[in-house]
């Protein structure tokens, strides 16, 4: 797991797939369809622009974090945020022997 959150952070498909699961899957909620380990490195790449585009700094941050052990796969939860912008939330990613299997995002928005 930690291969593929350095991955991400460092905005690095290549380095995050290594720690991916064969049928890994990326669930954005602003996206239509689950991203596939196909996709990834486009779908990756592409976040810098969008958090520019609505004024961040085009990095993250991540807080919160919580992992548990659940029927033989960890389950790691994690709040988020764009730095520079109020957007922000939550993630969840499932991992397993073969790497991650999935990760979940979801977006809050301030109220």
């Amino acid at each position: 797991m930690a291969e593929y959150l350095a991955g991400v952070q460092s905005m690095d498909p290549v380095r995050a797939m290594r720690a991916a699961a064969p049928g890994y899957l990326w669930y954005d909620g602003m996206v239509p369809e689950p991203i596939t380990r196909e996709r990834f490195a486009d779908y990756l790449l592409s976040w810098e622009d969008r958090m520019k585009s609505i004024g961040g700094t085009g990095r993250y941050e991540v807080s919160d974090e919580l992992a548990a052990d659940r029927d033989g796969y960890i389950l790691r939860w994690a709040w988020w945020k764009f730095v520079g912008t109020d957007v922000g939330g939550s993630a969840l990613l499932k991992v397993g022997d073969e790497g991650v299997i999935y990760e979940k995002i979801a977006y809050f928005k301030p109220v």
